[in-house]
Protein backbone atom coordinates (compact mmCIF):
# COMPACT_ATOMS: atom_id res chain seq x y z
CA UNK A 1 0.00 0.00 0.00
CA UNK A 2 1.24 3.28 -1.16
CA UNK A 3 1.14 6.60 1.18
CA UNK A 4 1.23 9.51 -0.84
CA UNK A 5 4.04 12.24 -0.35
CA UNK A 6 1.55 14.64 1.07
CA UNK A 7 0.59 12.13 4.50
CA UNK A 8 4.27 12.61 5.36
CA UNK A 9 5.16 16.13 4.81
CA UNK A 10 1.35 16.17 6.80
CA UNK A 11 3.22 14.88 9.66
CA UNK A 12 7.10 15.05 9.48
CA UNK A 13 8.45 16.95 12.91
CA UNK A 14 5.55 15.12 15.00
CA UNK A 15 6.55 13.73 17.78
CA UNK A 16 3.57 11.15 17.47
CA UNK A 17 0.62 10.65 15.27
CA UNK A 18 -2.15 11.25 17.30
CA UNK A 19 -2.90 13.69 20.53
CA UNK A 20 -0.79 12.83 23.29
CA UNK A 21 1.91 13.20 25.18
CA UNK A 22 4.98 11.60 26.84
CA UNK A 23 3.68 12.35 30.29
CA UNK A 24 0.12 10.93 28.97
CA UNK A 25 1.42 7.81 28.25
CA UNK A 26 3.67 7.12 31.47
CA UNK A 27 0.34 7.91 33.51
CA UNK A 28 -1.17 4.86 32.02
CA UNK A 29 2.19 2.83 32.00
CA UNK A 30 2.05 3.80 36.34
CA UNK A 31 -1.33 2.21 36.58
CA UNK A 32 0.60 -1.11 36.12
CA UNK A 33 2.62 -3.01 38.95
CA UNK A 34 5.69 -3.84 36.96
CA UNK A 35 8.86 -2.32 38.44
CA UNK A 36 10.73 -0.65 36.25
CA UNK A 37 13.75 -2.51 37.09
CA UNK A 38 11.98 -5.56 36.20
CA UNK A 39 13.41 -7.73 33.08
CA UNK A 40 10.13 -7.57 30.45
CA UNK A 41 9.53 -8.22 27.17
CA UNK A 42 7.34 -5.65 25.40
CA UNK A 43 5.43 -5.16 22.23
CA UNK A 44 4.34 -1.69 20.45
CA UNK A 45 1.76 -2.15 17.93
CA UNK A 46 1.66 0.47 15.25
CA UNK A 47 4.33 2.34 16.62
CA UNK A 48 4.20 5.30 14.01
CA UNK A 49 7.10 7.18 14.46
CA UNK A 50 8.09 5.34 17.43
CA UNK A 51 8.33 7.98 20.05
CA UNK A 52 6.53 5.59 22.54
CA UNK A 53 8.48 2.82 21.84
CA UNK A 54 11.62 4.46 22.98
CA UNK A 55 9.55 6.06 25.46
CA UNK A 56 9.02 2.20 26.98
CA UNK A 57 12.43 1.38 26.42
CA UNK A 58 13.40 4.12 28.87
CA UNK A 59 11.15 3.76 30.92
CA UNK A 60 11.72 0.34 31.22
CA UNK A 61 15.48 0.13 31.14
CA UNK A 62 16.09 -3.56 31.45
CA UNK A 63 13.50 -4.62 29.20
CA UNK A 64 13.68 -5.97 25.66
CA UNK A 65 10.99 -3.62 23.44
CA UNK A 66 9.73 -4.14 20.02
CA UNK A 67 7.97 -1.91 17.90
CA UNK A 68 6.11 -2.35 14.53
CA UNK A 69 4.09 -0.78 11.66
CA UNK A 70 2.56 -1.57 8.78
CA UNK A 71 4.85 0.88 6.41
CA UNK A 72 8.65 0.68 6.13
CA UNK A 73 8.89 4.43 6.98
CA UNK A 74 8.05 4.47 10.00
CA UNK A 75 9.68 1.10 10.83
CA UNK A 76 12.57 3.46 9.43
CA UNK A 77 11.94 6.07 11.70
CA UNK A 78 12.06 3.74 14.83
CA UNK A 79 15.34 2.61 13.68
CA UNK A 80 16.55 6.08 13.52
CA UNK A 81 15.53 6.79 16.81
CA UNK A 82 17.16 3.27 18.35
CA UNK A 83 20.69 4.44 16.68
CA UNK A 84 20.65 7.81 18.11
CA UNK A 85 19.29 6.21 21.69
CA UNK A 86 22.24 3.62 21.60
CA UNK A 87 19.41 0.94 22.16
CA UNK A 88 20.08 -1.32 19.52
CA UNK A 89 20.87 -4.13 21.90
CA UNK A 90 17.19 -4.07 23.13
CA UNK A 91 14.86 -2.26 21.13
CA UNK A 92 13.91 -4.04 17.29
CA UNK A 93 11.82 -2.64 14.71
CA UNK A 94 9.58 -4.41 12.36
CA UNK A 95 7.35 -4.13 9.46
CA UNK A 96 4.46 -6.18 10.22
CA UNK A 97 0.51 -5.96 9.88
CA UNK A 98 -1.33 -5.92 12.95
CA UNK A 99 -3.81 -8.00 12.03
CA UNK A 100 -1.42 -10.96 11.40
CA UNK A 101 1.60 -10.43 14.23
CA UNK A 102 4.42 -12.67 13.55
CA UNK A 103 5.19 -13.56 17.16
CA UNK A 104 4.79 -16.55 19.66
CA UNK A 105 2.22 -17.15 22.16
CA UNK A 106 2.45 -15.85 25.19
CA UNK A 107 5.84 -13.93 24.43
CA UNK A 108 4.83 -10.51 26.27
CA UNK A 109 4.34 -8.96 29.58
CA UNK A 110 2.67 -5.55 27.88
CA UNK A 111 1.34 -5.42 24.90
CA UNK A 112 0.87 -1.60 23.97
CA UNK A 113 -1.04 0.18 21.13
CA UNK A 114 -1.85 3.87 21.12
CA UNK A 115 -4.20 5.41 18.94
CA UNK A 116 -4.36 2.37 16.54
CA UNK A 117 -6.51 0.01 17.05
CA UNK A 118 -9.56 1.55 15.66
CA UNK A 119 -7.69 0.07 12.43
CA UNK A 120 -8.49 -3.61 13.52
CA UNK A 121 -11.47 -2.64 15.65
CA UNK A 122 -11.44 -2.70 19.38
CA UNK A 123 -13.26 -5.63 20.31
CA UNK A 124 -11.42 -7.66 17.97
CA UNK A 125 -8.15 -6.51 18.29
CA UNK A 126 -8.34 -7.25 22.14
CA UNK A 127 -9.62 -10.35 21.17
CA UNK A 128 -6.92 -11.47 18.47
CA UNK A 129 -3.88 -9.90 20.44
CA UNK A 130 -4.72 -11.67 23.68
CA UNK A 131 -2.56 -14.57 22.86
CA UNK A 132 0.18 -12.38 22.93
CA UNK A 133 0.72 -11.59 26.44
CA UNK A 134 1.66 -13.99 28.96
CA UNK A 135 -0.08 -15.18 32.29
CA UNK A 136 -1.08 -11.99 34.19
CA UNK A 137 0.15 -10.20 31.11
CA UNK A 138 -1.14 -6.43 30.72
CA UNK A 139 -2.10 -4.87 27.56
CA UNK A 140 -2.83 -1.18 27.47
CA UNK A 141 -4.47 0.37 24.21
CA UNK A 142 -6.02 4.27 23.57
CA UNK A 143 -9.11 4.34 21.61
CA UNK A 144 -11.57 7.42 21.00
CA UNK A 145 -14.08 7.03 23.32
CA UNK A 146 -17.24 9.10 24.49
CA UNK A 147 -16.77 11.65 27.41
CA UNK A 148 -20.07 12.43 28.02
CA UNK A 149 -23.81 11.99 26.10
CA UNK A 150 -22.51 13.39 22.74
CA UNK A 151 -24.27 15.66 20.49
CA UNK A 152 -26.24 14.81 17.72
CA UNK A 153 -23.06 16.48 15.27
CA UNK A 154 -20.51 14.56 17.29
CA UNK A 155 -22.14 11.14 16.87
CA UNK A 156 -23.13 12.14 12.95
CA UNK A 157 -19.15 13.07 12.60
CA UNK A 158 -17.85 9.62 14.04
CA UNK A 159 -20.50 7.30 12.86
CA UNK A 160 -18.65 6.96 9.09
CA UNK A 161 -15.22 7.42 10.77
CA UNK A 162 -15.40 4.56 13.29
CA UNK A 163 -18.19 2.98 14.98
CA UNK A 164 -16.57 1.38 17.27
CA UNK A 165 -16.54 4.93 19.59
CA UNK A 166 -18.50 4.15 22.39
CA UNK A 167 -18.79 5.58 26.22
CA UNK A 168 -16.21 4.04 28.74
CA UNK A 169 -18.18 1.84 30.70
CA UNK A 170 -19.34 0.00 27.21
CA UNK A 171 -15.46 -0.03 26.34
CA UNK A 172 -14.79 -1.19 30.17
CA UNK A 173 -17.68 -4.12 29.34
CA UNK A 174 -16.03 -5.06 26.15
CA UNK A 175 -12.24 -5.63 27.86
CA UNK A 176 -14.34 -7.47 30.72
CA UNK A 177 -16.09 -9.75 28.09
CA UNK A 178 -12.92 -10.36 26.30
CA UNK A 179 -11.38 -12.28 29.07
CA UNK A 180 -9.33 -9.02 30.79
CA UNK A 181 -9.11 -7.84 34.32
CA UNK A 182 -9.84 -4.26 33.95
CA UNK A 183 -7.60 -1.82 35.88
CA UNK A 184 -8.15 1.74 35.05
CA UNK A 185 -8.44 4.40 32.34
CA UNK A 186 -6.72 7.67 31.94
CA UNK A 187 -8.12 10.31 29.22
CA UNK A 188 -5.94 11.86 27.09
CA UNK A 189 -6.44 15.55 28.41
CA UNK A 190 -7.18 18.47 26.11
CA UNK A 191 -3.47 20.00 25.97
CA UNK A 192 -2.34 17.01 24.50
CA UNK A 193 -4.81 17.51 21.43
CA UNK A 194 -4.25 21.22 21.43
CA UNK A 195 -0.64 20.93 21.17
CA UNK A 196 -1.01 18.01 18.46
CA UNK A 197 -3.32 19.87 16.14
CA UNK A 198 -1.20 23.29 16.20
CA UNK A 199 1.87 21.64 15.18
CA UNK A 200 -0.37 19.71 12.36
CA UNK A 201 -1.75 23.41 11.35
CA UNK A 202 1.28 24.60 10.52
CA UNK A 203 2.43 21.53 8.21
CA UNK A 204 -0.64 21.99 6.83
CA UNK A 205 0.02 25.30 5.94
CA UNK A 206 2.66 24.06 3.74
CA UNK A 207 0.77 21.62 1.88
CA UNK A 208 -1.48 24.85 0.47
CA UNK A 209 -0.62 24.76 -3.10
CA UNK A 210 -0.43 21.36 -3.62
CA UNK A 211 -3.78 20.44 -5.68
CA UNK A 212 -3.36 16.73 -4.97
CA UNK A 213 -3.22 17.22 -1.35
CA UNK A 214 -6.46 19.49 -1.34
CA UNK A 215 -8.99 17.02 -0.30
CA UNK A 216 -6.30 15.38 2.32
CA UNK A 217 -5.64 19.18 3.65
CA UNK A 218 -9.69 19.83 3.69
CA UNK A 219 -10.60 16.30 5.56
CA UNK A 220 -7.67 17.53 8.13
CA UNK A 221 -8.69 21.13 9.07
CA UNK A 222 -12.42 20.01 9.42
CA UNK A 223 -11.39 17.43 11.55
CA UNK A 224 -9.02 20.17 13.83
CA UNK A 225 -12.09 22.79 13.74
CA UNK A 226 -14.67 19.95 14.85
CA UNK A 227 -12.70 18.87 17.92
CA UNK A 228 -11.99 22.43 18.94
CA UNK A 229 -15.79 22.67 18.85
CA UNK A 230 -17.23 19.52 20.27
CA UNK A 231 -14.04 18.50 23.00
CA UNK A 232 -16.54 17.86 26.20
CA UNK A 233 -17.78 15.04 24.03
CA UNK A 234 -14.76 12.62 23.15
CA UNK A 235 -10.90 11.83 23.76
CA UNK A 236 -8.82 9.07 23.52
CA UNK A 237 -8.89 6.68 26.48
CA UNK A 238 -6.33 4.99 27.62
CA UNK A 239 -7.38 1.73 29.04
CA UNK A 240 -5.16 -0.63 31.24
CA UNK A 241 -5.86 -4.18 31.68
CA UNK A 242 -4.75 -7.50 32.71
CA UNK A 243 -5.13 -11.20 30.66
CA UNK A 244 -6.98 -13.55 33.65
Amino acid sequence: MEIPLYFYIAYEGLDRLSPGSEDTTLEALDRTDFNVDEELNMLDIACGVGSSTILLANRFKNSTVEGFDLFKHYKDSLDEKIKENNLQDRVFAYEMDMNDPDFANEEFDLVFCEAGIEIIGFEKGLIEWKRLLKSNGYMIVSDISWLKKPSAESRNFWKNIYSEVDTIENKIEVIEKSGYEFIDYVIVPKNDWNNYYNKLEKNLNQLSSDKSANDFVKQLRKEISFYRNNNEDYSYVFYVMRKD
